[in-house]
């Protein structure tokens, strides 16, 4: 339909409209029996108004039905869920269910909890005495043989009312069973609902406390001074006792309102004409000209503000006007379209020459690293098997023996090195083996400990039993060794460096709570080791480039960028990943590789560096210098010396590390755990190791402890070769001797 027959139209409809209306009107409004339809409208609204008062009522007790019949309620009654009330009836909750006051009892009448809202909205509990009042109809509810009893009332208290709900409280499939308890739900009948009511009503209305019976009539006008007349609605309770009047104000305008219609009519059908003319120029301004004039202007916006700058034409209507807006709008979307997926071309197009170049300059990197390494494998080779022969031709007594030995696994570790410069350069892949993670942690914990941490102290906590991987031995000490140097760096070479070895099921119970770092991993269980250091934490904006080669925060001639790269390959080849949380109290590195599938083709290892030699002794002492000296001087016996220091380090060596300990040597006093707590815990394990104390503390330990717990008891200072000849006189595996010195 075209926009000019449209404009004709509506002018014709809206002039025939008004001088109809106008006719009609005049005619019907007024009627012989206006007064008997005013009574009978009277009566109605008073009917009306009592049923809007009993629908909320209703209302409120389908509220308290659906809490008392529910399973939460019965366990908050019961003691199992002891936020109900906070979180069912905080504040938001009873304003929006129109609730004054939440009251709950026990199967014995006796209150558990309350909730009501002051004037100034906030939750407190509800008065004693106003839960005093209500407390007979609780025990009225309990006390009732039908267990689906309900008490709807009216309560009129202190000049207001109350519209109480007490229902029993059981679960929805055992309604044939006795309560568990009531729940009480008041709603306050005050002035905001009063004047609530009267815009349901539209009409004035309040409350009446004196008298509200009048005789046993329900319903009944009064009138009052003026010409006016109340309608008076009796309120009753759940008993039938009148407890208040709902007093509603007649509107007595109706009947002159009747007179100046008629008088209205008439002036219409004079105006009419009027109307027409001036109606009939507005609407063409309206529909045409206006219109026109906002589609030009949102043109000339969008022309001054380029096609990319995001506005529209509006458009309103469904006729040939607002189909052209719709056009433009389309050309614009599609023209704005182009324009941005030329953008997002171009911006990738610049991303990928960026790793384009990025990977040309890994690639370059990787062919100098393996000519390197290809060159320096020729020269190690040459140097191990020099050691080697040496070694042979000195007998295992020899003093030099045990450095020969210690060059070589200088050696084996070397290699490693240049294995891990060959899988940066893509040339090489990780030789898996099956070994526990927390004794390539002690491993690595004893290497570092020369120097490579400085001065800082290596807190290790083991939480998982079952710690096998199936990994590369030493390109994961590399990636151990790199973190553990990045974080003495970090803290200048003294702090505290954590290391914590857990286990994570992948995927989690919560599918948004996955760990940091473990987006990307599939499904399985996982170790963990993280490693955090208490350091002033990563710069914001340097996280985004961290694992990048050639990134690097230290000074010029400190470091190269690739230590972090490399670890991140090498997760990526063993299957698993790494992670970063940062914070300004530090950062922590979380390494994830799955558990081992225990496959016959992947060989298990004792260790990273390969068997080792002589018998495993654990040496705990709290002394740091006490435990490098003697550890040097047990190691030149042949002894495999792990080192602890104090008890509850020492245990979890024991009992988690995986390996068995021929004799353990340890103070008596040393924080969190003694000697002799420690030698408790290991007498009954299985099968325990012989323990042996060493301490200047001796005689604060009772003399029977010391025959139980310990194999040999001696007192510093002790002679090296006193120690030497109480450690080779052990009858390891075979029982055990107290020996006293």
């Amino acid at each position: 339909m075209k926009l000019q027959y449209k404009a004709w139209a509506l002018v014709l409809v809206v002039v025939g409209l008004c001088a109809g209306a106008a006719m009609l009107g005049a005619r019907q409004i007024i009627t012989a029996s206006f007064a008997e339809i005013e009574t009978d409208n009277a009566i109605q609204e008073g009917e009306r108004a009592r049923r809007l008062f009993d629908q909320q009522l209703q209302a409120l007790g389908a509220t308290a039905r659906d809490y008392a019949y529910w399973g939460d309620a019965v366990d908050y009654v019961q003691g199992r869920k002891p936020h109900f009330m906070q979180e069912n009836f905080e504040v938001g909750n009873l304003g929006y269910l129109r609730i004054s006051e939440a009251i709950v009892f026990d199967a014995r009448c006796r209150l558990l909890d309350s909730a009501s809202l002051d004037a100034q909205s906030q939750r407190v509990p509800v008065p004693p005495d106003r839960i005093e009042h209500v407390r007979r109809l609780v025990a009225e509810v309990l006390a009732s043989p039908d267990p689906n009893v309900m008490i709807r009332t009216l309560r009129a208290d202190a000049g207001e009312l109350d519209m109480v709900v007490v229902a029993a409280i059981h679960r929805p499939e055992a309604q044939t069973q006795a309560p568990v308890g009531a729940l009480v739900i008041v709603r306050r009948f005050d002035a905001r609902e009063v004047a609530h009511l009267s815009e349901v009503l539209m009409m004035p209305a309040r409350l009446n406390f004196e008298d509200p019976g009048h005789g046993g009539v329900n319903v009944h006008v009064v009138p009052f001074e003026g010409g006016g007349q109340a309608l008076h609605a009796v309120l009753k309770d759940h008993r039938e006792r009148p407890v208040s009047e709902l007093v509603l104000t007649l509107d007595q305008r109706l009947r002159a309102q009747g007179i100046n219609l008629v008088w209205q009519g008439m002036g219409l059908a004079a105006v009419a004409g009027l109307v027409a003319s001036i109606l009939l120029v507005f609407l063409l301004d309206r529909l045409l000209l206006r219109r026109l004039q906002s589609l030009h202007g949102d043109l000339q916006q969008v022309t001054a503000e380029g096609p990319g700058a995001g506005g529209l034409v509006r458009v309103a209507g469904k006729d040939e006007l607002s189909q052209l807006g719709e056009g433009i709008n389309r050309l614009l979307v599609r023209v704005r379209a182009d324009a941005r997926a030329q953008q997002q071309a171009h911006e990738k197009q610049e991303a990928l020459q960026l790793q384009l170049a990025q990977s040309q300059k890994t690639e370059a990197l990787g062919r100098l690293t393996g000519g390197i390494a290809h060159d320096f494998n020729n020269s190690l080779a040459a140097i191990t098997g020099w050691i080697r022969l040496a070694s042979e031709d000195l007998d295992s007594s020899h003093p030099s023996h045990e450095s020969l030995q210690q060059a070589l696994k200088s050696t084996r570790y070397a290699d490693g090195l240049m294995r891990q410069l060959l899988a940066f350069g893509r040339q090489s892949a990780p030789r898996l083996r099956r070994l526990h993670w927390s004794a390539l942690i002690e491993e690595t914990r004893q290497m570092v400990a020369s120097g490579l941490t400085r001065d800082c102290d290596l807190e290790v906590h083991y939480e998982v039993d079952d710690d096998e991987v199936d990994a590369d031995p030493t390109q994961l000490q590399q990636v151990l060794v790199n973190l553990l140097i990045n974080a003495a760096d970090v803290m200048k070479g003294r702090g505290r460096i954590d290391l914590t070895l857990s286990a994570v099921v992948l995927p989690t119970a919560d599918p948004l709570d996955r760990p940091p770092g473990a987006a990307g991993l599939p499904d399985g269980r996982y170790l963990v080791l993280q490693v955090r250091d208490h350091g002033p934490g990563i710069a914001p904006e340097h996280l985004d480039r961290v694992f990048d080669p050639f990134f690097t925060t230290k000074a010029k001639g400190r470091g190269t960028g690739l230590g972090l790269s490399v670890a991140q390959g090498i997760m990526a080849r063993h299957h698993g990943t790494i992670g970063l949380v940062n914070s300004p109290e530090g950062a922590c590195f979380l390494l994830y590789l799955p558990e081992s599938r225990r496959d016959a083709a992947v060989a298990p290892v004792t260790s990273p560096g390969g068997p080792g030699r002589g018998r495993q002794l654990l040496f705990v002492d709290d002394d740091q210098s006490v435990r490098h000296a003697w550890s040097a001087l047990l190691e030149r016996k042949g002894w495999q010396v792990t080192r602890s220091r104090d008890g509850e380090e020492a245990w979890a060596q024991y009992s988690q590390t995986g390996k068995h300990f021929d004799v353990v040597l340890t103070d008596q006093s040393m924080p969190r755990l003694d000697g002799v707590g420690l030698a408790q815990r290991i007498r009954e394990t299985a099968s325990p190791s012989p323990v042996v104390l060493m301490s200047g503390h001796v005689d604060e330990v009772d003399a029977d402890l010391l025959k139980t717990l310990f194999a040999a008891v001696l007192h510093k200072p002790v002679d090296p070769g006193e120690l030497d000849s109480v450690l080779q006189g052990l009858p390891l595996g075979e029982g055990v001797v107290v020996t006293q010195y």
